[in-house]
């Protein structure tokens, strides 16, 4: 019996360790970041008008290879068929996020050369390969249809597994390049600052929006950097905080509530056992 109770203080011992670290490795994760999935613009391939610009996501997303973090911009080049560099003009969105990041807009000092041969490297990688038409497009995109369609306030969680607060627009006629922003951020040029930035996808989610309010637009570029703002604005409500996700116990943690169930099952079988012979005892 004392090498079971022995055998008990052990489990619970290591049970009580395994729950302190066990929860935070199964709630870790990464934070989130609103310019995902940016493809470095004009895309690999296209056929682009000789008014287009380079669109570059700091993360430096390539669709040819797995491209470098843009850390510096000028590093970022835009190369004719011979090798010569393009003289830039360089303007940047920040983006906001739980990890801000930062779209590049390169225009060319000049119109690109009708139907040439183009390709935007960094740092000896290339990013994509484009040809121009000898067309020039002065027109903006059409006006996008935007609406909310997701709302969830920030979860939190001792175990850190909760998560940002997030809002979720749909739009039904995406462009080249679609910012959400706050309405007192957009203008008639490029925004300064965004809460979400896509290429070309259906959904914009900014996430870390502060609790309460907002006002929201949408404004959408195509790759000439003409724009379109939707009509209507965008106003929502973000609730307070809610409570994230549970952890689960880990495979190992409940194999021991297992073990110590059965060990406990075990004692309590001797001492039924011993209780009738002891009782025979006494009679005598």
């Amino acid at each position: 019996m004392r090498s079971s109770s022995w055998l008990v203080a052990v489990v619970v011992g290591v049970l009580i360790a395994m729950s302190w670290s066990a929860p935070a490795r199964a709630c870790s994760r990464l934070a989130v970041s609103t310019i995902q999935g940016f493809t470095t613009l004009p895309i690999d391939g296209a056929r682009v008008p000789r008014s287009a610009a380079v669109w570059v996501s700091a993360g430096g997303a390539s669709a040819l290879d797995v491209a470098p973090a843009i850390k510096d911009i000028s590093a970022v080049k835009l190369l004719d068929a011979t090798g010569r560099a393009v003289t830039l003009q360089v303007t940047s969105v920040r983006v906001a996020g739980e990890v801000a990041s930062t779209l590049f807009v390169l225009r060319p000092a000049g119109l690109l050369d009708a139907n040439a041969g183009y390709r935007v490297e960094h740092e000896g990688v290339v990013l994509s390969r484009f040809t121009t038409t000898n067309e020039v497009d002065r027109v903006p995109p059409p006006l996008p249809v935007a609406k909310v369609s997701q709302v969830s306030g920030e979860r939190v969680s001792a175990y850190g597994c909760g998560g940002p607060s997030q809002v979720t627009v749909t739009l039904d006629q995406p462009g080249d390049v679609n910012f959400l922003v706050r309405a007192e951020d957009m203008g008639t040029t490029m925004p300064g600052r965004a809460l979400a930035v896509t290429s070309g996808a259906t959904a914009l989610s900014a996430v870390g929006v502060a609790e309460g309010a907002v006002d929201l637009r949408v404004m959408t570029f195509d790759l000439s950097g003409n724009m379109a703002m939707a009509p209507d604005r965008l106003i929502t409500f973000v609730p307070s905080e809610g409570v994230g996700c549970a952890a689960a116990p880990s495979g190992a943690f409940a194999a021991g509530l297992t073990l110590l169930g059965a060990l406990r099952r075990r004692s309590l079988r001797r001492l039924a056992e011993r209780r009738p012979s002891a009782s025979a005892q006494s009679r005598r």
